[in-house]
């Protein structure tokens, strides 16, 4: 600790410290005519690398994305063709109903109305959670359903520590009900003593 007050001490100097083209004033003063136009080749020779990695960055960047979203529509088809009946197995559509317990709304606990939705595999829903008799405590709560796996307050990055993940069984075709659910403190609804029943909604037999 005493080492690293004086380092975070010199690394703040040398940050304010005026430089020119990459080198410090003090020593540009002392550099010959040839030294100056070495450094300022060099200088330039890094702001084109810098500029040239930038661009491949956002290139990388922007074709991740595009994926993604060719990714979330080719979900999308998918959960319609479930809803509609002409794709999907048993699983693939299920009714969640939340209830009891708190949720964070307005920058404290609450309880809220009962949540009944429909999510079919491949979905990613927001929902909105709301005190029953002051509707304008509120809080809305991403659930996804993808590949058999259901998440109940999924954050992209975060659902290791922060989401509650329940994953398919056979049970949810009678109806599985999942009790005392609570969330870490710094999940985003912050969940407390919830109840989450999944149920397996039958899909139509298809004739081949």
């Amino acid at each position: 600790m005493r080492l690293l007050v004086p380092l975070l001490l010199a690394l703040l100097l040398f940050a304010c410290t005026p430089s020119i083209y990459g080198v410090s004033k003090d020593n540009w003063d002392t550099l010959s005519q040839s030294e100056r136009k070495q450094a300022i080749m060099h200088y330039q020779q890094m702001e084109v690398l810098k500029e040239q990695r930038r661009i491949e960055e956002a290139k990388i960047a922007l074709e991740q994305e595009k994926q993604q979203q060719l990714e979330i529509e080719a979900r999308q088809q998918h959960a319609q063709q479930i809803y509609s009946g002409a794709s999907g197995v048993e699983g693939d559509l299920l009714r969640v109903t939340i209830f009891g317990g708190t949720v964070r709304m307005n920058r404290k606990h609450r309880t809220y109305s009962p949540i009944s939705l429909r999510i079919a595999d491949g979905e990613q829903k927001t929902v909105l959670f709301y005190h029953p008799e002051r509707p304008r405590y509120q809080t809305e709560v991403t659930i996804k359903y993808y590949d058999g796996l259901l998440t109940f307050d999924y954050a992209k990055g975060r659902e290791g520590n922060y989401s509650y993940p329940i994953v398919y069984i056979p049970q949810w075709r009678q109806g599985k009900r999942y009790s005392n659910i609570s969330l870490n403190k710094r999940s985003h609804s912050e969940a407390r003593n919830i109840t989450i029943v999944v149920d397996a909604i039958a899909l139509p037999v298809r004739h081949r």
